[in-house]
């Protein structure tokens, strides 16, 4: 009797022991970062579900990132020069804190991505991971191109977009190769041309990393 009361004592223990602690959300965070901003950040929440005060760690990982960009971390404690690979924090029960990744283009394009690991100093088996992204996208497949419209085309006002992946600017070029108009894309909007004169246009569609997705010509009445 007395054995299987310690059997059921230990299986118990295990099942505490194993119980999740923190819990971070969204466990990917994804942003969209222009080359005019100067400061995004990919934004996520830690929570230490326990009911007891625990000291964890947390650790970055730059995956990638665009040569002159730089990131830092920012904790509910201080938002950490981008030299700070990794800090201690203590959470008291319940308690959560952000856990977000700054980042600072510099006036580039380019693109991120940046992982945090966070693990209890005294249990650092219970590990977790959260992923930043910046700028990240898979590759447009040639459908992908294919299915992009530019409407009404010819048009006297406006035009707008249709596209399966995201656009991020769109630059306008008269017949001369002189750039005309400059948008930045939002979906559904209407790109106005009513303030530049009648003729053929070349509309140059870019992605969110500002690489040309489709070239369109495009006919002002």
């Amino acid at each position: 009797m007395k054995q299987i009361f310690f059997s059921i004592l230990f299986l118990f223990s295990i099942r505490l022991g194993s119980q999740t602690v923190l819990v971070i959300s969204p466990a990917t965070s994804s942003v969209t970062v222009k080359s005019t901003d100067l400061d995004v950040a990919a934004k996520a929440s830690l929570k230490n579900t326990s009911q007891d005060t625990i000291i964890v760690k947390w650790t970055r990982k730059i995956e990638n990132i665009t040569q002159g960009w730089s990131s830092a971390v920012c904790d509910k404690n201080f938002c950490y020069i981008p030299t700070v690979d990794s800090m201690r924090l203590i959470m008291a029960p319940g308690e959560t804190s952000n856990m977000d990744i700054h980042v600072y283009p510099g006036g580039i394009s380019g693109s991120a991505k940046v992982s945090l690991t966070i693990e209890q100093i005294a249990r650092p088996e219970t590990r977790i991971n959260a992923t930043y992204l910046f700028n990240q996208s898979t590759p447009i497949k040639s459908d992908d191109k294919d299915a992009i419209q530019l409407y009404p085309n010819p048009t006297q006002d406006y035009f707008m977009v249709n596209s399966p992946t995201v656009i991020g600017k769109i630059e306008l070029y008269n017949i001369t190769g002189e750039k005309a108009k400059v948008y930045y894309a939002y979906k559904n909007k209407r790109y106005y041309i009513d303030d530049i004169p009648s003729g053929i246009y070349m509309v140059r569609l870019f992605n969110l990393q500002e690489e040309i997705l489709k070239t369109v010509i495009l006919k002002k009445r």
